[in-house]
């Protein structure tokens, strides 16, 4: 739609058609812009509620693009601020992993137990805004073992 390629690997940093790119950096979650991803697997009042817990819970912004790997891909961008849903399929967002850590930023644990088979929830943002975001949605820490298989 906007003719752009993300590319990364793993200790190469990240790119969107060949310029580098990174997080936004952004430490203030009153002013952060976060999506929130939705699906059918955790259903509505668990994506209602993870809604409540990262906007009315924090004081930031929400938006849905319908994509979590083009949100990902924005994360790394520093387009926006944080990324978030409570059930993701690998598919979906394996390569937005390497993209936000080589970007710069946090990612959750989403290998954790079965997640590459059964998809795991997800939680990517800026550095900074780790704690609070942790805090606020129960999605927790990265483990550096599962960040080492990526």
């Amino acid at each position: 739609m906007r003719d752009e390629m993300f590319a990364s690997a793993a200790g190469t940093g990240a790119a969107v058609n060949g310029e580098p790119i990174k997080v936004s950096g952004l430490g203030d979650v009153r002013s952060a812009t976060l999506e929130i991803g939705w699906n059918s697997r955790s259903g509505m009042p668990a994506f209602i509620e993870l809604v409540e817990k990262m906007t009315v819970g924090t004081g930031a912004g929400m938006i849905r693009s319908a994509s979590g790997a083009l949100g990902m891909a924005y994360v790394a961008a520093g387009r926006i601020d944080a990324y978030v849903e409570n059930h993701i399929n690998a598919w979906d967002v394996l390569a937005g992993l390497v993209l936000v850590r080589e970007a710069g930023g946090y990612v959750s644990d989403f290998l954790a137990g079965n997640g590459l088979s059964e998809g795991n929830p997800i939680l990517a943002c800026t550095p900074q805004l780790r704690d609070v975001l942790v805090k606020a949605s129960g999605i927790g820490e990265v483990s550096r073992a599962a960040s080492s298989k990526i």
